[in-house]
């Protein structure tokens, strides 16, 4: 593992290295699914075990990650009992990731800035279509954030983008708040780039009950197209 986080990354059949959000170590896994056996999803669950294994020092076989519904969120079971670790995976076409880290939740999420063209603009707010002027990469590393920093809210309910608000976007960082009839959320997160892919990595620093005026954070419009 390394501590630093270069912007670019080379196409390894299987990456790992550490960095650091919001002062907490965040341990990642990247592969390149065409060099591994089985489709994304498996590797992206495969790499989250592997990752859990070397932070908790357990053999790799009594892990299991499992998916808590509505939301799907990955649970770490070890031997059959919740551990103290957040995870997260995420997976597109010939890529697939994970990310833990100790503490609040951790979120990971990979877009491909082809398939992030205007047709998201439904899902952000006029502020936040303005927080960068590099239009080119704007949608990709909104939607990347939102998407990273709804796993780490832990919200465990189905991902309404307008709940989660991107409050600051850089090329390398953004910060984010998260809303659910029950739960708020805040943290920071982290960007990186992986054969011209987005990789946001986020993760929570304050989650708390949400105030009683917050209970349906979202427009009838929004529970529609949601």
């Amino acid at each position: 593992m390394t501590a630093a986080c270069p912007t670019d990354t080379t196409r390894d059949q299987f990456e790992r290295r550490r960095l650091t959000v919001a002062g907490r170590a965040v341990d990642l896994a990247i592969a390149v699914v065409a060099e591994w056996h089985g489709p994304e999803p498996a590797v992206a669950r495969s790499l989250a075990e592997d990752l859990a294994a070397t932070r908790v020092q357990a053999d790799r076989h009594h892990l299991r990650i499992a998916a808590l519904a509505p939301s799907g969120r990955p649970v770490l079971l070890v031997g059959g009992r919740a551990a103290g670790l957040a995870v997260s995976l995420s997976h597109i076409e010939g890529l697939a990731a994970a990310a833990v880290a100790e503490g609040l939740g951790v979120g990971i999420d990979l877009v491909d800035p082809a398939d992030a063209g205007r047709g998201l603009d439904f899902w952000f707010s006029p502020e936040e279509l303005a927080l960068e002027p590099d239009e080119g990469l704007l949608r990709a590393r909104l939607w990347a954030a939102k998407e990273a920093a709804y796993k780490a809210a832990g919200l465990d309910e189905e991902l309404r983008p307008r709940t989660v608000t991107i409050e600051s976007l850089a090329p390398h960082a953004f910060t984010w708040t998260a809303r659910s009839g029950f739960t708020r959320a805040a943290g920071q997160g982290r960007f990186l780039t992986v054969d011209r892919r987005i990789v946001a990595v986020a993760v929570a620093t304050d989650r708390r009950a949400a105030e009683p005026a917050h209970a349906f954070p979202f427009t009838p419009s929004e529970m529609f197209f949601a």
